[in-house]
């Protein structure tokens, strides 16, 4: 399904606030419809490495504003770059830590990420391990995208295409076996 992502960030010398939300704009009863606000520190240990923790809040919006299993989160995101063009990042999300601890879950994200003037090209892997719920899959993606045109002096516009495999899962009722190639059209205002 189509899908329309805005996400707003603000940031502070000392702390960041973020607000994502996604909808999918065909099915409003979808695990695409939710909305994330979590606030982030930052923390430049080095030229190189950085490590920001961001906690809040993960919406399930199936129905509503919060639906069942709307509950709190927390992020933690590694980064090292290697080169000043090359990056590696390691993201680790835990959800359900407060309401509903029973569905509590961890998810981490490894990427590596080029990027050289307006060329931006990423290979990931996801894993939901079942460290606290019995879930766990495995999905590896890439894209390519032609990044940072300026439109005008505070718009810049993102264009590319990624990749989606999903080789595992022990739960194919709630993470089904899917494979993928999403277009992505994105507009930053600065």
């Amino acid at each position: 399904n189509p899908t329309m992502d805005v996400n707003f960030l603000y940031n502070r010398k000392r702390w960041g606030f973020q607000l994502y939300k996604a909808m999918d704009l065909r099915d409003r009863a979808t695990a695409i419809n939710f909305t994330l606000a979590v606030f982030t520190k930052r923390f430049q240990l080095n030229k190189r490495l950085t490590i920001t923790p961001s906690a809040g809040v993960i919406l399930e919006q199936y129905s509503s504003l919060c639906d069942h299993g709307s509950d709190f989160t927390f992020i933690l995101n590694t980064s090292y770059k290697i080169f000043n063009s090359l990056t590696i990042d390691q993201s680790a999300l835990f959800g359900n830590l407060i309401l509903e601890p029973g569905f509590r879950d961890w998810v981490n994200r490894l990427r590596f990420t080029y990027s050289k003037k307006h060329w931006d090209v990423s290979v990931s892997v996801w894993h939901n391990n079942d460290l606290f719920d019995e879930a766990e899959y495995w999905t590896y993606g890439s894209s390519i995208f032609w990044s940072r045109m300026k439109l005008t002096s505070y718009l810049s516009m993102n264009a590319g295409i990624s990749g989606l495999i999903m080789p595992y899962t022990n739960d194919t009722l709630n993470y089904p076996t899917k494979n993928g190639v999403f277009a992505t059209l994105a507009f930053t205002l600065d």
